[in-house]
């Protein structure tokens, strides 16, 4: 596994402990559920620049993109966005 995607992996680790839904978020090579809900956080790698944000019923809105090289950043920030599903 690399660096990278030890990341993405301690990320995905991170929710599943903290109890997010699996089904509200998707991380792009480690945990892509087959049926998300309809509305879901994601991460994704595009055009070289890893993007954060929420996809509503089919349209994506990005709300951060980092350069490539800075993977771990944007995990921190799906991890941000996410925690306080986990915690109520």
């Amino acid at each position: 596994m690399t660096e990278a995607a030890s990341d993405r992996q301690a990320a995905h680790e991170t929710l599943r402990a903290a109890g997010v839904p699996a089904r509200l978020y998707r991380i792009e090579g480690v945990h892509e559920p087959a049926t998300p809900l309809p509305d879901f956080h994601f991460l994704r790698l595009r055009d070289g620049m890893w993007e954060t944000g929420l996809c509503e019923r089919g349209q994506y809105a990005v709300t951060a993109r980092f350069p490539g090289h800075q993977e771990a950043a944007a995990c921190r920030h799906l991890l941000d966005e996410l925690m306080p599903y986990g915690s109520g």
